[in-house]
């Protein structure tokens, strides 16, 4: 499967839009998170079900460890389409930056012409959501992320 072609720069632009209007704000060290999240099929599946319960980062690696075994290097392969979706989310007045935090200025709004990724990824969002409330600290460290 050609990945570039799969986590493009309007799927990467979906995936931040429906997190942000979630979110309504995001420092921008969190939005770089999203891609990496849905990178993974698997991980995108499980935070999509109506019955996945996120409590924390940690127990959700715990519970789920394969799923981020490579997290680094997702990271690092989703970083330049994350900064171009965001730029792209900006020029269309989508979001903006305040300070370090990307702000929602508009809603966003699933639509079935979408496709089933992008339905899958807006379902997860909600989760997603929860777990980037968490500490940016925490997050990058449980992540395993190299900075």
């Amino acid at each position: 499967m050609n990945l570039e072609n799969y986590n493009n720069i309007g799927i990467t632009s979906i995936a931040i839009n429906s997190v942000l209007s979630l979110s309504k704000e995001l420092h921008l060290s969190k939005a770089l998170l999203i891609m990496p999240l849905f990178t993974s099929k698997a991980l995108t599946a499980h935070l999509s079900r109506k019955t996945t319960e996120i409590k924390s980062i940690e127990k959700l690696i715990s519970e789920k460890t394969t799923l981020f075994s490579n997290f680094n290097k997702r990271y690092y392969d989703s970083l330049t389409n994350s900064i171009n979706a965001i730029q792209l989310l900006i020029e269309t007045n989508q979001i903006s930056i305040l300070e370090d935090k990307l702000v929602n200025k508009q809603s966003f709004q699933y639509k079935k012409s979408m496709g089933k990724r992008a339905e899958k990824i807006n379902t997860a969002s909600q989760n997603v959501s929860k777990l980037l409330n968490e500490n940016i600290e925490k997050l990058y460290l449980n992540l395993r992320i190299e900075l």
